[in-house]
């Protein structure tokens, strides 16, 4: 085996290693350069596979066939590459010029295939004193040297030129790669130059060679450095897509550039703007924007269709070999952001006003830094309202710490009260809790009750003050109701149990009392007789003659009918006996109930306690037996004293 055919089997694997490379561009997703890089792999492929040909043919077609693929590389390598090349600066060619770029590279093509027809390309001979074929002609043709070389060495020079010139415009990160593909395809450049010049042998294409040789560095930019995968965008292009209007001036205030959405603002276009003065574009109401040029500070400016719009300039500073400096306006439209705005205004102006005309108080509370380092907190803010439960002006309440105003808002309770209630607001803002309790504020006729409501704000304590003195009140009619007998006012069985049961409790150890069970022996014959409305009237009065009778720390309820009860707290014996004497007498004279006059004594029952219960429901028990007693009494003899009415519990 010679050394070109070893040469050629050389340049036919890597012609498939480029093809690889190339199709797999091809058929991969849409990334920046894949499809222009991949068909320029494919038309290295072809451009190396043709110098095989070349080298392996023995007959003149063969040759041909070689030298055609040769021309297909050599002809549309310089057009791809400037539209690959254009899109790596984030310009895209339309599809109209790259027909338009292609029409010489296809004639040069179709002349090199059928070039033994007119000798446009190159002139013969074709061969050497040896016989081999001459890659390299002695003499070009008119074609090849008037139209095909000049247009594909301007090409790529225009290529290469797009890509340094532009490169400035990408960013510093993507420059690597840029700088990298503009160098790997000077080398080929240079051999292409040479070869056309007629440096080196003329019986081998050494262009595929060099492109062969290549091929590792080609596969490193594509595997390794990833070329295709990022995606180097322009700053011109991210200018131009900016939303926010960018207007540059020169020093003189004159614009030279803007991008698209200036152009909308101003309604004029970059061209027809160039050079025009500033004050001319926008007109000399909009002093705004000479403002912010003049003093460097951010200002906002409404245009004639009520926008806002947020106007910055920054300053930009030329090359230090020149003198022209120029300014960059910056236009951002907060009209939407103005209009939240206002509305949070309008909201938080409303909300002052509630606050403010607010039934309740409110007080706001912050943590402050005391002199010793400690922290504590202070009012910062109490409304008209909270000024006039705690009886001190707003400004006043502003020098106040939290605990001297939880004093003014309890200043009717106790100091023991007063002192459980600073612990457990201490307590609350140590653990992050709230507090919901009522105090007492004021004392006599100017007295209230006030709902405390404090918890965390934020950074801050809210504190507010709730009268409710009138549902305290109701709650105090409602539980009034519910517990006592609508018909005589003393309490119901309910109310006299709760009220007994407390008192019981309450007592000392050593307490002495009694209870008395009372029942009306006559009243069921009076109530048939007169009627339910004199039967009322007699229970009435039969109610305050018990009232009359006993202290007015007893306890007296009537269970139901025509009983009724009473306790006798802290007595001895001796007054008790004298208490219930005085009741039976009281109950034994007649009523005076419209034109009749009644009779209607009473039967009672008397328990100690302790010696006969030490409980409500023993002393209840031991006072209805007693009174049963002493009602059977009442019916087995005719005459009885008072003493005969009251029956003392065994």
């Amino acid at each position: 085996m010679n050394h070109g055919t070893v040469l050629a089997t050389a340049l036919i694997l890597c012609a498939a290693a480029y093809f690889w490379l190339g199709m797999r561009l091809l058929a991969s997703r849409r990334e920046t350069g894949t499809i222009p890089i991949g068909l320029i792999f494919v038309l290295i492929s072809l451009w190396v596979l043709g110098g095989a040909i070349e080298l392996l043919s023995t007959t003149y077609a063969a040759f041909l066939v070689g030298r055609t693929g040769h021309f297909i590389g050599t002809a549309s390598l310089p057009v791809v590459a400037y539209i690959c090349f254009r899109e790596y600066t984030g310009a895209r060619t339309a599809p109209y010029l790259s027909v338009l770029l292609s029409i010489i590279p296809v004639v040069s093509i179709a002349l090199a295939a059928t070039n033994p027809s007119h000798g446009f390309m190159w002139q013969g001979p074709l061969t050497n004193a040896a016989g081999e074929f001459l890659t390299r002609p002695e003499s070009w043709g008119v074609w090849f040297k008037s139209v095909h070389a000049p247009y594909s060495y301007l090409m790529v020079g225009v290529a290469l030129m797009t890509l340094l010139i532009h490169s400035s415009a990408v960013a510093p990160v993507h420059r690597r790669g840029l700088v990298l593909l503009a160098t790997t395809c000077i080398v080929p450049l240079l051999a292409t130059l040479a070869y056309d010049l007629g440096i080196g042998p003329n019986t081998i294409s050494y262009v595929p060679l060099v492109f062969a040789l290549m091929l590792p560095v080609f596969a490193w930019l594509m595997l390794a450095e990833k070329i295709v995968a990022f995606v180097p965008l322009a700053y011109e292009t991210v200018f131009q897509n900016m939303q926010d209007p960018v207007v540059v001036v020169d020093e003189e205030q004159r614009i030279i550039g803007m991008n698209r959405s200036a152009e909308k603002l101003l309604n004029i276009s970059e061209v027809n703007a160039f050079r025009t003065p500033l004050e001319s574009v926008f007109g000399v109401g909009s002093t705004c924007v000479f403002d912010v040029l003049e003093s460097g500070s951010p200002q906002n400016m409404i245009t004639e269709t009520g926008r806002y719009l947020h106007v910055q300039v920054s300053a930009i500073k030329s090359s230090a070999g020149s003198s022209r400096d120029g300014q960059v306006l910056m236009f951002r439209d907060v009209s939407d952001v103005e209009a939240a705005q206002s509305e949070v205004r309008q909201s938080e102006k409303l909300l002052r006003t509630l606050v403010d005309h607010s039934v309740n108080g409110i007080v706001r509370l912050r943590w402050e830094t005391a002199i010793d380092g400690s922290k504590y907190l202070r009012c910062i803010f109490a409304n008209a309202a909270a000024s006039r439960f705690l009886d001190m002006s707003t400004e006043a309440l502003l020098v106040r710490d939290a605990s001297s105003i939880v004093r003014l808002a309890s200043s009717g309770m106790g100091d023991d009260a007063v002192q459980r209630l600073l612990q457990k607001f201490q307590h609350a803002l140590q653990t992050g809790a709230g507090v919901d309790t009522e105090v007492r504020q004021g004392s006599g006729a100017t007295s209230r009750w006030l709902r405390m409501i404090c918890e965390p704000v934020g950074d801050d304590i809210a504190l507010t003050l709730i009268d409710v003195t009138d549902s305290k009140a109701k709650q105090r009619q409602m539980e009034s109701i519910a517990s006592s007998d609508p018909l005589t006012g003393v309490l119901n069985r309910r109310g006299f149990e709760q009220a007994a049961a407390k008192c019981l409790s309450e007592s000392a150890d050593d307490a002495n009392g009694a209870l008395l069970f009372i029942d009306l022996n006559d009243f069921k014959l009076i109530n048939d007789r007169c009627g339910h409305g004199v039967g009322d009237q007699l229970l009435t009065i039969a109610a305050k003659r018990l009232q009359k009778s006993l202290r007015s720390c007893d306890i007296i309820g009537r269970p139901g009918g025509d009983e009724f009860v009473a306790l006798v707290p802290d007595v001895s014996k001796y007054m008790a006996n004298k208490l219930a004497a005085r009741l039976a007498t009281s109950f034994e004279e007649p009523y005076m109930i419209g034109n009749e006059t009644l009779k209607c004594s009473a039967s009672i029952g008397l328990a100690h306690y302790p010696d006969n219960a030490n409980t409500l429901t023993g002393l209840l028990r031991e006072a209805d037996q007693a009174m049963y007693r002493a009602k059977a009494r009442s019916r087995d003899e005719s005459e009885l004293g008072v003493t005969s009415m009251l029956e003392k519990a065994i």
